[in-house]
């Protein structure tokens, strides 16, 4: 049994969340911790203020009969953005000894109101007080919280006797590195969301194989938009910050208007950038048109940049190179804190590759080369669900992550989700998310790729373009320099037809190479439950949401499509 692990031994680390923000307060006091727009500018936190109102409102919380050592009077949920009244709240949980359940404010009302209730949780704190309060009265605990109201700010300006404040750090230290921290939702891609259950210890071990492999100074800066309720954001990113002492500034973009993000980059200027390529494409989109733009993210701080959850094209990672910014990526689940592999800072990229485990963790592969994971980073297991619990783990400590890789000596290879495997006319087995990745590495204009076909020749694929990316090269008239068919991005269809063609002669075997593929000329979307909150697809529901051109595609009957959909001509 094969076992790849770091050369650098992990070590010792901070037991818990509480501990972390009192070391960070004595070693910090008057730095920024935190920041966000208020009323227009952004107003910044200090460490000492931070600290001081997570120890008020955690007063409250173990004042309101909430109870650590009592597991049906432990847990907590937050349903809404990020802000720094979140991030209180957050905290304040976690350092009690209380178990956070953050849930996701945009899901609907029906899914929202199955998870709390799933979650038994004791109270509920959320910034919007009208999506809460139209939910089944069924669901919700008797405490409810609310934040920006006058009773919230009553709770952080309340007075704390010495005795009491002294109590509480005390109670912070005392919080066992074991004990429950978070219980995280899965994005719920094959299903009902897993609740997974993160302990201090997973956290702050991860927190400690960054700061082993990235040394980041002390005050780094960090302008943040991805949501906390998922794992890249409210574990990765977040903690990192914090763990670091920096400063993290919230970006009110929220990922969406890149003109408001470049705004909030001119003046956090982030030494670290946490995105992904969705976002990165669509930001170098704006830099290939506009000096101002260029120069607003390229600023003389920026260290190096951050991308997961899925490929970045080779055209947008050029970009980058070209301005000396190496792009870090990882890989890893919720399951496991989430990262367990980490690449170097190497301006040369190798597309596919994930790095190597960080300290503390080991990896090995299993039975069809399923990625193995055991490590200090990795949840004890899914919260009410002994079953999947039981199906996840094997001797020996082993998490079976359902993720097929390889592992060689320039580190891990990501091949394709487990579940997503099927198997052509001619018995070949066919991983769908390799060739995806291909693709959407290969041409910047395929935002999404989705590849099918069980029991077919050749595998199908329906194609989500980046529409806006194209129409900005067209109204530029600007070769992208790394493309292969010059001219050809005049036309959508030809463009990906080169793709497509070039991607089915020289990366793939034969009967991987796409056999149909359809150009559908939408937007997937969070709203219509399309993509995960880390924007990856679902593909339950790409495969129900679309089932009318798949049967077209597998008929050949495209006349029944409709008209935002086009057959791409394959050679």
């Amino acid at each position: 049994m094969n076992i790849l692990k770091s050369d650098i031994e992990l070590g010792d680390y901070t037991p818990n969340v509480g501990t972390m923000f009192l070391n960070n307060r004595d070693a910090y006091q008057s730095a920024p911790a935190f920041a966000e727009r208020v009323g227009g500018p952004y107003k910044y936190w200090s460490w000492q203020q931070l600290t001081s109102d997570i120890i008020s409102l955690s007063a409250h919380l173990l004042n309101s009969g909430l109870d650590p050592e009592n597991k049906t009077l432990s847990r907590v949920a937050f349903i809404g953005s990020n802000s720094y009244q979140r991030l209180v709240c957050e905290m304040a949980i976690m350092s009690s000894g209380l178990t956070c359940v953050p849930i996701f404010a945009r899901y609907p009302n029906e899914l929202m109101e199955k998870l709390i209730d799933f979650s038994a949780i004791s109270m509920l704190i959320s910034d919007n007080s009208e999506k809460i309060l139209s939910l089944n009265k069924d669901c919700l605990p008797e405490r409810l919280i609310f934040l920006n109201t006058p009773e919230f700010d009553n709770i952080l300006t309340q007075d704390i006797s010495p005795k009491l404040k002294a109590e509480i750090e005390q109670h912070f230290r005392n919080v066992p590195s074991s004990a429950l921290a978070m219980i995280m939702y899965t994005s719920g891609t094959s299903g009902f969301p897993k609740g997974v259950q993160l302990h201090h210890s997973n956290i702050m071990s991860q927190q400690k194989a960054l700061q082993i492999m990235w040394q980041p100074e002390s005050g780094i800066r960090m302008l943040c938009y991805l949501p906390w309720h998922h794992s890249f954001g409210g574990l990765f990113e977040r903690f990192f910050a914090l763990h670091s002492g920096g400063c993290l500034a919230i970006d009110d973009s929220f990922g969406k208007d890149i003109d408001r993000l470049l705004e909030n980059f001119t003046e956090i200027k982030p030494h670290a950038y946490f995105s992904v390529p969705v976002i990165y494409q669509a930001i170098v989109g704006k830099v290939l048109t506009s000096e101002q733009a260029e120069k607003s993210f390229f600023h003389d701080d920026l260290k190096f940049i951050f991308t997961a959850a899925a490929p970045l094209p080779l055209s947008t990672s050029d970009v980058f190179r070209s301005h000396n910014i190496p792009v870090v990526e990882s890989w890893g689940l919720t399951e496991t804190s989430p990262c367990c592999t980490l690449t170097g800072f190497s301006m040369d990229r190798i597309p596919g590759l994930v790095g190597f485990p960080i300290p503390g963790v080991e990896m090995r592969l299993g039975e069809d080369s399923e990625l193995l994971v055991r490590g200090e980073n990795v949840m004890s297991g899914y919260f009410h669900n002994e079953q999947a619990t039981e199906k996840s783990f094997s001797e020996g400590g082993w998490f079976h992550t359902g993720d097929i890789g390889e592992i060689n000596q320039d580190g891990v290879k990501i091949i394709s989700r487990k579940e997503r495997m099927f198997k052509l006319s001619n018995g070949e087995k066919l991983f769908p998310s390799n060739i995806e990745e291909n693709v959407c590495r290969r041409c910047k204009f395929v935002k999404y790729a989705y590849v099918f076909g069980s029991g077919q020749k050749n595998p199908f694929m329906l194609v989500f373009p980046n529409s806006e990316l194209m129409a900005a090269s067209v109204r530029n008239q600007q070769e992208d320099p790394s493309c292969k068919f010059p001219g050809s991005c005049a036309s959508l269809s030809s463009c990906l037809s080169s793709c497509v063609d070039e991607i089915n002669t020289y990366q793939l075997t034969g009967f991987e190479r796409i056999g149909k593929a359809l150009v559908i000329q939408r937007e997937l979307s969070l709203e219509e439950n399309e993509l995960t909150p880390s924007f990856k697809l679902i593909p339950r529901r790409i495969e129900e949401k679309y089932q009318s051109y798949i049967e077209a595609m597998q008929s050949e009957e495209y006349g029944s499509l409709p008209t935002d959909a086009y057959v791409i001509e394959l050679d």
